[in-house]
């Protein structure tokens, strides 16, 4: 009783990482009648498409290997090499069949399990007690009833086939043997399609059944979807560590408009941020990336590679940092601290292309109450 009720506790489809944990273990559904029926099926498409050229192929070996020419030749205890001979060249006749064969048996893994390839020991399966457990298990017992109803479904198409046939296969043995071995094909051809019949409604029966007892075995109760979650998602390392590879991403992308900056204004150490001026969209310069200790100095690094203006201003470096984020306009506390370094950098490239004068670097004037107002609000010290 208290396994039925815990199976009905169990009302939750297996999530994935529980569908992969069984995988891990070996426990994929598996269907014996849909490879049993790849098989036929493969055997009876390769006689239809093939048996003509190997039966040829039979006859050609046996009528030389059997021929009254290398009997006669041959001394007694050449025999068992010329009967091997003729075994391997028969093998190598069927290895497409053989071939075709395995292909159908890992294509029909594949189809509703995938591959998996496990070795493990279990010293419980030496014991005896678990094994009669299993063997008189409920599912043993559907195995059982289910394989009882295949041989008798099978057994009964094949008994009609060969009862059907029985006068063919009587007349074989008057008939010569190239014809003998070219009707013998086409029976075995006829046996295996009507044979493969049934096996395909048996196969399309049994295989969406294991499928669904494999989910139904592998259900969960809410709760154990609920501690997986926790587990899974919840832990703190998880959360670090996704935390890391997002702020890693972002980093990446931040570091990517840096070549973009018409400014870099420092700290000048501790410090970075990177300003851009578009005057054809106008509006205030927009934050393209800024950072404190290495992620600063990894900014100026680029911007040094890329040619890109660096500018030391503590005050109003701090303010930026502290009062803008990413990809948005700096507020309006700062545009005049900001138009006159941008104003500085624009004279500083015209002086590098022209010559002249070289420009003076301004004390930018930032607005004091903004400042206040931003220390308070953020915890921001002055210069």
């Amino acid at each position: 009783m208290s396994g039925d009720a815990d199976h009905e506790d169990r009302t939750e489809q297996p999530t994935a990482k529980r569908l992969e944990d069984a995988r891990k273990k070996g426990q994929i559904p598996r269907s014996r009648e849909l490879t049993t029926m790849m098989v036929t099926l493969t055997g009876a498409v390769t006689l239809l498409l093939s048996g003509g050229a190997l039966g040829e192929g039979f006859m050609a070996l046996l009528r030389h290997q059997f021929s009254a020419a290398v009997l006669a030749g041959s001394e007694p205890d050449e025999l068992p090499g010329i009967f091997l001979s003729c075994l391997l060249d028969g093998l190598l006749l069927v290895a497409p069949f053989l071939a075709l064969s395995l292909l159908a048996v890992l294509l029909s893994s594949w189809m509703l399990g995938g591959w998996t390839f496990r070795l493990s020991f279990k010293p419980e399966t030496l014991n005896p007690v678990t094994g009669l457990q299993r063997l008189f298990s409920a599912k043993s017992a559907m195995e059982l009833a289910k394989s009882i109803i295949n041989v008798v479904f099978v057994g009964a198409v094949a008994w009609l086939l060969l009862d059907s046939a029985s006068d063919e296969l009587l007349s074989l043995g008057r008939q010569s043997p190239e014809l003998a071995i070219r009707h013998s094909g086409e029976l075995l051809l006829r046996f295996f399609l009507v044979v493969s019949l049934p096996l395909v409604v048996i196969a399309l029966i049994d295989a969406p059944w294991q499928w669904w007892s494999h989910r139904r075995e592998l259900r969960m109760t809410r709760q154990e979807v609920i501690d997986e979650h926790k587990e899974s998602d919840g832990r703190p390392e998880v959360k670090g560590r996704i935390r890391e590879l997002q702020m890693a991403a972002s980093r990446r992308r931040m570091m990517e408009q840096v070549p973009k900056a018409d400014v870099i204004i420092t700290n000048p150490t501790h410090f970075a941020v990177a300003l851009k001026y578009d005057e054809r969209r106008g509006g205030a310069p927009v934050l393209l990336a800024k950072g404190a200790d290495e992620v600063a100095a990894r900014i100026r690094e680029v911007a040094g590679s890329h040619d890109i203006p660096l500018v030391s201003c503590p005050r109003l470096a701090r303010a930026v940092f502290a009062s803008t984020e990413l990809d948005q306009e700096i507020p309006a506390g700062l545009y005049l601290a900001v138009a006159q370094i941008l104003t500085y950098v624009y004279q500083l490239r015209q002086w590098r292309d022209l010559g002249g004068d070289a420009p003076v670097m301004p004390e930018p004037v930032v607005d004091d109450i903004f400042l206040k107002g931003l220390a308070d609000g953020a915890g921001m010290t002055g210069a």
